[in-house]
């Protein structure tokens, strides 16, 4: 693929690096052309991957070693996540995706289901949507946030065997549960002195 013109932010560029500024309008182009590809929704997120090769084939002007020091910027700033998601883990291709620092939002505002996905209830016939971090973090400042997702995007958000249908009454107890556990008597070990 033959690029002709490049767009980047010029933010981005102060903040980043002007490589660095492209391959984040590379990532977010990626988002939206995946969006609709249930193969690049993991996690709640949607995602896009390529190797420094196939980086360098659409930005050519670019070394491999330049992207590699590009996108090491980027994963240190918390600007985007870089995981291997592919299923044979013999593919050691890095999968890509904005991090909330930048916003999975921006500039595409429909990919906001990224961090959302839908579940029918069979009993009240409503929709649950995941929480995305920064509803977690906003709503609940002393949970720990992306440990909740974690465990609950782990389990297909369910409770037991069944859909969660409020996430905010799960966060309440998932605090009340952790403060019992804090508030529960230690056991003290014996030593010489006692």
């Amino acid at each position: 693929m033959k690029i002709e013109v490049i767009a980047f932010k010029t933010e981005h560029a102060e903040k980043y690096g002007i490589e660095a500024a492209i391959l984040i309008q590379g990532i977010q182009l990626g988002l939206h052309l995946n969006r609709s590809k249930p193969s690049h929704i993991k996690m709640g997120k949607v995602w896009m991957y390529n190797s420094v090769r196939e980086w360098h084939e659409v930005y050519p002007f670019m070394s491999e070693s330049t992207i590699k020091r590009a996108l090491h910027r980027l994963k240190d700033s918390k600007v985007i996540e870089v995981l291997q998601l592919d299923s044979n883990p013999m593919n050691k291709t890095n999968w890509y995706t904005l991090t909330n620092a930048l916003g999975q939002i921006d500039p595409i505002d429909s990919i906001k289901v990224t961090q959302s996905k839908q579940y029918k209830t069979n009993n009240l016939k409503q929709t649950f949507i995941v929480p995305t971090l920064e509803e977690l973090k906003n709503e609940f400042p002393n949970l720990d946030a992306q440990r909740f997702h974690d465990f609950y995007s782990s389990k297909g958000w369910m409770i037991g065997k069944n859909k969660m249908k409020d996430w905010k009454a799960a966060a309440r107890n998932w605090l009340s549960r952790n403060e019992v556990t804090l508030k529960s008597p230690t056991i003290k070990k014996a030593t010489l002195d006692d």
